[in-house]
């Protein structure tokens, strides 16, 4: 830096003019200035200068209203699946759908939309989704099965020569009217469970869950797993997620923990000699009645993120959180409670989750963004020193009042998809999501 004169005012032995002395010290306020926002541009953190994220939004073409695309979002390798359960088409009204878009560059291009192949009003066609490989899983828990109406099934999909073609379709084999079979899903290799969180077993609304096998190409039901605890309005099944080593995790998100009554749980299954084992019940170190802890759920590992969307951390009503819970030799430990940096009552933190790597997205479909009810928001943790902390807060960049930005969540790699159930697009609750390419975060 030049050297700054004082009171003598003499720049190489002469004495400067009025006017040398305006230009210099003007030139000494500009190197100043420079200097100091070098000096700040070196303390902040380089992820609060840099964009930490790229959106892509997914255009599924023409949407009717009340479609709710993004009801339902999952994501693996360079394909996209989502869910529109109030979607029509020409043979029934709002017998719902599920899009697929692959990846082309830094666009997603729709591939294909799915339908029932028996389509019926309300059957909530896409209220879940699931894919691996070329298999694509879409629960429609209001469906016909046989001659049950409103049981629920869920539907497979094969990609089979760059087609997605309709397989198999799946129904309890002890189905009932309204058991929500196909509400919620989980798909990992050979191996598929399917809910029905309001199947009455001994109680009412106790829920039970369905795992299928794949062999020679075929599904078939191999078991139907319950709580060893079950209670009235549990609803069981509420969320499911496969685990490596033949596990199993289960959400129930009204039953009964030792310290509260209805407050949610997770159970742990394991697969041993051919029959299902519960092995473990998961339940918040501070749960109370009507958290809904286990409302969704994600697993990565021996981990597992559980959202509690209605928890009231700090006293704040339904704010929401999430807990984290890991296997050890000795069992399952709770490791972590996640919350909003600015959690306020009502955001519903928790209300959907997602885990790849080192990262967890927590949905919070509820969130007010500036002068916007309930537009949504997506909080990232990164973990480091075996520590979660919070790194970012994602939004739609067109998102506005009642979108529910964050109602569905799905994590592959460094990117994250996103659905807005209520996003008008362009003009009532048609729907929207979107992906996230997560840069440098990871």
């Amino acid at each position: 830096m030049e050297q700054i004169l004082l009171k003598d005012e003499k720049w190489n032995g002469e004495k400067m003019s009025t006017k040398d002395k305006t230009n210099r010290m003007s030139r000494i306020s500009r190197m100043l200035i420079v200097f100091l926002i070098v000096a700040i541009s070196s303390i902040v953190p380089q992820s609060a200068s840099a964009n930490p994220t790229s959106e892509i939004q997914l255009n599924p073409g023409e949407l009717m209203e009340n479609s709710r695309l993004g009801r339902s979002i999952a994501i693996e390798e360079n394909l996209v699946v989502v869910g529109a359960p109030e979607a029509s088409d020409e043979e029934a009204f709002g017998c719902g759908a599920a899009y697929v878009f692959k990846r082309q560059g830094n666009a997603y291009v729709l591939e294909a939309k799915l339908i029932a192949p028996d389509p019926t009003i309300g059957s909530e066609f896409g209220r879940v989704v699931a894919i691996e490989g070329n298999t694509i899983v879409v629960g429609a828990r209001f469906a016909t099965s046989g001659d049950v109406e409103r049981a629920g099934a869920a539907y497979i999909f094969r990609n089979i020569g760059g087609s997605w073609i309709f397989d198999q379709k799946l129904n309890a084999s002890d189905g009932s009217p309204e058991d929500n079979f196909g509400r919620a899903v989980a798909l990992h290799g050979d191996l598929l469970v399917v809910t029905a969180r309001k199947e009455d077993v001994s109680e009412e609304n106790e829920g039970a869950a369905y795992v299928f096998r794949r062999t020679g190409g075929s599904w078939t039901e191999e078991a139907r797993i319950t709580a060893s605890d079950g209670t009235i309005d549990a609803r069981f099944g509420q969320s499911v997620a496969i685990m490596d080593n033949d596990m199993i995790a289960v959400g129930a998100r009204d039953a009964d923990s030792p310290t509260a009554k209805a407050c949610g749980a997770v159970y742990i299954f394991q697969g041993l000699a051919n029959e299902w084992v519960e092995t473990a019940k998961l339940t918040a170190s501070d749960g109370a009645k009507g958290d809904q802890f286990a409302f969704n759920l994600a697993t990565q590992g021996n981990v597992i993120v559980v959202g509690a969307r209605r928890s009231d951390p700090q006293g704040l009503k339904d704010a929401g959180a999430a807990y984290i819970f890991s296997k050890t030799k000795s069992g399952w430990t709770e490791t972590a409670k996640l919350m909003a940096s600015d959690a306020k009552g009502g955001d519903e933190f928790g209300h959907s989750v997602a885990m790849d790597g080192n990262f967890i997205a927590v949905g919070a479909r509820r969130v007010d963004i500036d002068m916007n009810p309930d537009q949504g928001a997506v909080y990232l943790f990164r973990r480091a020193d075996n520590q979660w902390v919070e790194v970012t807060k994602l939004l739609a960049s067109n998102g506005g009042a009642g979108d529910e930005f964050g109602h569905s969540l799905s994590a592959h790699g460094n990117a994250i998809a996103v659905g807005a159930q209520f996003a008008d697009n362009p003009t009532c609750d048609e729907g929207a999501a979107y992906v996230f390419k997560l840069n440098g975060i990871k």
